[in-house]
């Protein structure tokens, strides 16, 4: 079984760090669309990073009940959600999407507490939404603060 207090810890550091370089981000910035060579803008990642913890908590919670089809999960499936939240960012107010951002990893905080057992996919879903996926947005904003391009 997987030490929760462990997984908790690493969520909660790389969670410091991204919203450290989040705040780094000025109002006049955060709709830049050079984050990325993509043409993802901070509040696009922000964003996306919500819809991530906010699919955690509902996997989670499928975990929770015995209802989880890990064959759900193709990279075809991941790439189109990740294009449909990136469209759906372009139409919201930024302030919608920061105030979302900390509901969405309080929803992923509370599945994960609400788990019986911590499973090899609950762990997987946990990480790879929350600390891994952070560290990588992370390295993004961290190279767009410091002017240096995408």
């Amino acid at each position: 079984m997987t030490d929760l207090q462990r997984l908790l810890r690493e969520e909660e550091d790389a969670w410091r760090d991204l919203d450290r370089w989040f705040v780094l981000v000025g109002d006049d910035r955060f709709e830049e669309p050079t984050l990325t060579p993509q043409g993802w803008s901070p509040k696009d990642a922000m964003f996306h990073v919500s819809g991530w913890m906010d699919d955690c908590a509902v996997q989670l919670g499928r975990i929770r009940a015995g209802t989880f089809d890990p064959t759900d999960e193709t990279r075809e499936a991941i790439e189109r959600q990740n294009q449909a939240w990136f469209e759906s960012s372009r139409t919201m107010y930024p302030a919608d999407v920061r105030a979302g951002f900390a509901a969405s990893r309080q929803r992923m905080i509370e599945a994960i507490g609400a788990l019986l057992e911590i499973t090899p996919e609950a762990v997987e879903w946990f990480e790879e939404s929350g600390a891994l996926h952070y560290a990588k947005h992370a390295e993004d904003l961290r190279v767009f603060t410091r002017g240096s391009g995408p």
